[in-house]
Formats: structure tokens, sequence, C-alpha cells
């Protein structure tokens, strides 16, 4: 991710960086067993700084260019732009995880987002995963370059703000990507 990071400060077009975005969330990779690819092999997901960066549907596999190496075949996960920018379920790796590589039952994985009222199976256009996985890494790279957001100031933030019902009863607030929220609960 730091190249990329580095490639978007210097301007890269979209459509160049969503190719290597995709190049390296389906990535070479090492150890992977077909036993393991059977059981977790639905999604491929690209975090950076313990969120969900890029996320897109396997749809076959084949040897990398280096010896023991496999590299996924795959497709943006249209229908799950959400949880672009959500944080990983397991929190952020730890030092000492592998590779870094971690297996996630896909059920689980989507019951965790749902349960937040993050899947809620409508319709969306189908380039809406890939302007989120953009708006991502270029708020990333804004950040990491100590830059403000695009939409730094009080008033402009506040105008991107969307506030609703929640489907669970509670209040569902969006905010663009690369935003910093708190909350404050009133005592009275």
């Amino acid at each position: 991710m730091p190249r990329l990071l580095d490639q978007v400060r210097l301007g890269i077009p979209d459509d160049v960086l969503l190719e290597q975005i995709q190049r390296d969330t389906a990535g070479e990779w090492s150890g992977i067993s077909s036993a393991a690819f059977e059981k977790f092999g639905q999604f491929v997901v690209g975090v950076h700084g313990g969120r969900i960066a890029s996320m897109y549907d396997i749809t076959g596999y084949g040897p990398g260019e280096e010896a023991g190496r496999i590299r996924f075949d795959v497709t943006p996960a249209y229908g799950f732009e959400d949880l672009i920018g959500q944080p990983v379920p397991g929190g952020a790796w730890k030092r000492g995880e592998a590779r870094p590589v971690r297996y996630v039952d896909t059920s689980a994985f989507l019951q965790h987002f749902h349960e937040r009222g993050l899947l809620d199976g409508g319709a969306s256009p189908e380039d809406e995963i890939e302007r989120k996985i953009v708006e991502f890494v270029r708020a990333e790279a804004a950040v990491d370059a100590g830059m403000p957001s695009a939409a730094a100031s009080g008033a402009a933030l506040l105008a991107d703000v969307e506030v609703a019902p929640d489907t669970r009863g509670g209040i569902r607030v969006t905010v663009p990507m690369g935003t910093r929220v708190t909350i404050v609960q009133r005592t009275s």
C-alpha cells in the first residue's frame, strides 16, 4: 500500500489505480492450500490500517509467477461497497500474524457486517465499489501525507453527512471516506 499511496500523491489516474489495487489484492500468495481455498475462497480482501481497502469475489486461482505461489482471479465484489473503509473483523494485524493472511469464515464475515446494518441487500450502481475503493485509497494518501481530507472545513464536512433511521431501531450516520468521527452521548 505505501507504493500506491505515493503514486496517488503523484497523480495516478483512477483507472490505473484500480488496476494496481486489484493486482495487489489478487496478489502472489504463498502457502495457501487448496483445502484453505475450498473452505475460505469466496472473497479476497485488501486491508490497510486495520480497515478494508478493497474487496473482490474470487472466481478462480492459478499459479503465480514465482514457484509455490498462487494468484487469484477476481472481480469486484459488487453489492459490498459499504464495507470499504470499515474495520476488519478481528482487528488490525498483530505482530507475528503470518504473511499477512487471515482466514475468516465467509458466513461469520458477512454476519459481522450484517449485524452492523452494512449489508442491506439493496441494488447499487455496478461501479460503486470501485468508486469507494478509489475514495478510500485517496483519503488514506491524504492522511498519510498529513494533508486534510477533501472535505476539510466544518461546513463542507457537515454538508456530506447523512443521518437516517437504521433498520434495527437505531441511527445510521454516513460520512465521507476518511472522515474522523467522534460520538458523544448526552447525559440528559
